[in-house]
């Protein structure tokens, strides 16, 4: 069967909920063959060439950028993106679409070098935040107008940069996880790639932030009730897409956020009365147990959704709050080998119970 109209009747299906994304994807895996392998090895290559065309212009312009004048160099800075972006619409103009893919967002990436040398080219002395917010309104637009689900991530990456650069104070891992149930409520409106990449790196970035508060101990005195714009802003954000998911009878879905939303709250509110009113050994335990609780949420949307993508992240944050725990309470209780020792026997065991639950909950589906 084409690749093509395969992929198109299965996204179809999707669209319909006939199937869920983790089903379509299996079925384009069962019938894969040559044929089908073929677009993808195409798209590999065109990615390879597109990074090798990068990375000689960018040792020809670190070897000779001083030689050159400033108009020359502004020249450069702008031609780079648009040359790439043009290479990409005559890709997709001859029937070459995975190499007009891979030169669109090629484009895109070369959008942030440009922007940050221009205003250094030129002294224009911009916040960092405004020439990250430039990339980032280039980069995700074009990851969804190519339904890629690379151009998008690297989308959301920037976005997470640019709340990490707006949000100065210590609730920056509460304002990540915020944006993260934003996104994860966002990529609910439709199904395709793209959304699947908004759930994915919304459940992501709510998981980093609440892995980030467990590696607070000791220093919750940091935390005041001084709320900053971002942090509101992703607060009623998250708070307004759990409703939504709500109202659109999500269920699954609605269930995670509620509970990423609960355990940001439960452990931002700890850490703020902390060591006052609540001591630094209860807020510890509070702070990674709302974090078990996010996971657990995590592992049971995989499992709602039948999607491995979830559960494997649950398991991965689970190794690494086993991590955070053992470092914040063995390796600092005891010394030497000793702490080493019990350390790596601690996180073997995890990392083995981790494993088993996985397989169990994989093989229940």
């Amino acid at each position: 069967m084409d690749p093509d109209a395969l992929q198109n009747e299965v996204d179809e299906w999707v669209r319909e909920g006939i199937i869920t994304d983790e089903q379509a994807e299996e079925i384009l895996a069962r019938y894969e063959g040559a044929d089908q392998r073929w677009p993808r090895i195409v798209l590999a290559l065109s990615l390879v060439g597109a990074v090798l065309v990068f990375a000689g212009i960018a040792l020809f312009l670190a070897t000779n950028w001083q030689d050159l004048s400033r108009p020359a160099r502004a020249v450069v800075l702008v031609a780079a993106p648009t040359l790439a972006y043009v290479g990409g619409v005559a890709g997709y103009k001859r029937n070459a679409p995975k190499i007009g893919h891979a030169m669109c967002i090629l484009g895109a990436v070369l959008v942030g070098p440009s922007v940050f040398l221009f205003d250094s080219l030129y002294a224009l002395d911009l916040a960092m935040e405004w020439l990250l917010f430039a990339w980032v309104v280039v980069m995700l637009p074009t990851g969804h107008a190519l339904g890629s689900r690379v151009g998008t991530a690297f989308g959301l990456v920037l976005a997470a940069v640019l709340v990490a650069t707006l949000e100065e104070s210590a609730a920056l891992a509460t304002a990540l996880g915020g944006l993260g149930i934003v996104l994860f409520a966002f990529g609910h409106q439709r199904d395709d790639a793209v959304a699947w990449t908004y759930r994915i790196g919304g459940v992501t970035m709510a998981l980093v932030g609440l892995l980030g508060m467990t590696l607070l101990e000791g220093q919750f005195q940091r935390f005041t009730l001084d709320p900053t714009a971002i942090l509101v802003a992703t607060s009623l954000g998250a708070v307004a897409g759990v409703v939504w998911l709500s109202v659109t009878e999500r269920r699954a879905g609605v269930e995670w956020a509620a509970v990423a939303a609960i355990a940001l709250a439960c452990s931002f509110g700890i850490a703020v009365l902390a060591p006052d009113t609540v001591p630094d050994l209860a807020a510890f335990i509070g702070v990674h147990l709302t974090t078990l609780a996010g996971l657990f949420a995590t592992g049971y949307l995989g499992y709602r959704t039948e999607s491995r993508r979830f559960i494997d992240l649950a398991a991965v944050g689970g190794m690494l709050q086993t991590l955070s725990f053992v470092q914040a309470t063995v390796i600092d209780a005891l010394s030497g080998s000793i702490a080493l020792i019990v350390a790596g026997l601690v996180l073997l065991g995890a990392g083995i119970a981790l494993e088993r639950g996985r397989r169990a909950v994989l093989s229940s589906l």
